[in-house]
């Protein structure tokens, strides 16, 4: 699927947001609609249908309206050919040339368009004049008005089958003839028109030999049918003909066919033209449609009104950009210059903070004045510590300690020297034998002012008189 550009977006023509939908019959124009008041059906009276079209439309005052046709089968022809070896969007283009041995037009005077048959390799093609077409976009515009879809009406009665898909209709609008058409899957396969039969078929008993005469034809077309189609049973036909007795029509049609009829849904008294114009507007946007593309009005896209309409618009684009440039750019030059005063603030007091310290730097002098005072109170605070010391060993004395040794006399130790101070106990002796010595020493502990003390060295020897000596070198703890 193409994608359309925003440029494209922006010179499409708009299209009109109403909707009307018009069923043009041999007799009558019928209108349907959801966005305007009613419109009654307008008779023709022997006068062009365009024309009674747009008088119509000038008396309701309608404008600025999307406007659908729906055409009855008089104005445009029907085929039945091979499917085109082509892709489908090129089928409107391909067909004139395809169809030209079954046309009198030239192929550029034509406009056609076709779909697929169901079940089978043909495609059922609609002809129509260009002429036609163009008259009526020239109508339209005229009047104000947007030219839609160009629709035939058998793309229409293909809706009215209700729940079926596969059906007959035979139908006939008010001047027209008897038509039969043949929908499967809703489309149409198979169309007829029934000629030398004069209607009403139901008005009176004479009328009865012409209900014989469209029974029969009809019969043979459903015998055709039921041989040639291969895409489902066709066993129901629809009627719907203007100006018959519809249940009576329909009575005697049972009584001579071999497939039952029934009337289309809805009221029994409506008309072809209100059947059509009742789902017209449920028919699918890929139905055929005789007003393509390639013949719609082009509009001029580079226009001096349209590349002013751009210029005023790049030119507004630009301002508003240039007005933000020069907005952001105020705004940074803002932020840059309060930043710069802050910046300035903050150097002035660093600068200020700088002297202020070193105001208060001491001298090199001072320095040294605080270093001789902090030796000279650690000095001072060494000599409080050993004064205090002599002054605690003082105040103990040292009788204590040598009633505690007197109190450890015995007769296998014998003291010749005893060195004492306030840190130091240094004894020399005699041992009658080396195991007397630590009992000695573990006695120390009995006694108060011995208690505590630590050997540093202890020298166990013998004299010349090869008597045992000793010499203990004690530490005693730190005084309080």
């Amino acid at each position: 699927m193409k994608k359309t550009s925003w440029i494209e977006k922006l010179f499409a023509p708009k299209v009109a947001s109403q909707q009307l939908y018009v069923v043009v019959q041999p007799e009558s124009l019928y209108f349907t609609t959801d966005d305007l008041p009613p419109i009654p059906p307008q008779a023709l009276n022997q006068q062009n249908w365009q024309s009674v079209l747009v008088q119509t439309l000038q008396k309701h005052a309608i404008h600025d309206v999307q406007i659908h046709l729906v055409l009855h089968s008089q104005l445009y022809q029907a085929y039945q050919i091979e499917q085109p070896s082509v892709p489908r969007e090129e089928w409107s283009a391909a067909l004139p040339f395809l169809l030209k041995d079954m046309l009198s037009e030239k192929v550029t005077d034509v406009v056609a368009d076709a779909h697929p048959l169901p079940g089978s390799g043909k495609v059922q093609a609609y002809v129509i004049s260009k002429r036609t077409i163009l008259e009526l976009q020239s109508m339209a515009l005229a009047a104000g008005l947007t030219l839609g879809r160009i629709i035939p009406e058998q793309a229409i009665w293909g809706l009215t089958g209700g729940e079926l898909s596969h059906f007959l209709l035979l139908h006939r609008s008010m001047g027209g003839s008897f038509k039969l058409d043949a929908f499967v899957e809703r489309q149409c396969s198979f169309q007829r028109t029934l000629r030398g039969i004069t209607a009403p078929v139901t008005d009176n008993a004479v009328s009865a030999l012409q209900l014989d005469s469209l029974a029969l034809e009809l019969q043979r077309s459903i015998d055709y049918l039921s041989a040639q189609l291969k895409g489902g049973s066709l066993q129901q036909l629809k009627v719907c003909c203007d100006g018959e007795d519809r249940e009576a029509l329909i009575e005697g049609l049972n009584a001579r066919l071999s497939v039952r009829a029934s009337g289309l849904d809805g009221e029994a008294a409506i008309s072809c033209g209100e059947q059509l114009a009742r789902y017209a507007r449920n028919v699918s946007q890929d139905t055929i449609n005789f007003y393509p593309d390639h013949l719609k009005p082009k509009q001029e896209k580079f226009t001096l009104t349209n590349l002013l309409l751009v210029w005023l618009a790049l030119s507004a684009v630009l301002l508003l950009g240039y007005a933000g440039v020069g907005y952001q750019n105020m705004v940074s030059h803002q932020q840059l210059q309060q930043q710069q005063d802050e910046n300035q603030t903050l150097t002035t007091q660093a600068t200020s903070l700088r002297q202020q310290a070193a105001n208060h730097l001491p001298s090199a002098g001072k320095l040294a004045a605080i270093e001789r005072l902090k030796k000279e109170i650690v000095a001072k605070q060494e000599a409080k510590q050993a004064i205090g010391q002599f002054d605690a060993a003082q105040q103990t004395g040292y009788s204590g300690v040598l009633n505690s040794l007197a109190q450890l006399a015995r007769s296998d130790i014998s003291l010749s020297s005893i060195t004492l101070d306030a840190l130091q106990l240094n004894v020399q002796g005699l041992a009658r034998d080396p195991a007397a010595i630590p009992n000695w020493i573990n006695q120390f502990k009995q006694e108060l002012h011995l208690m505590g003390r630590s050997f540093e060295q202890l020298k166990i020897g013998r004299n010349d008189q090869d008597m045992i000596t000793f010499e203990l070198n004690t530490q005693r703890g730190n005084l309080k």
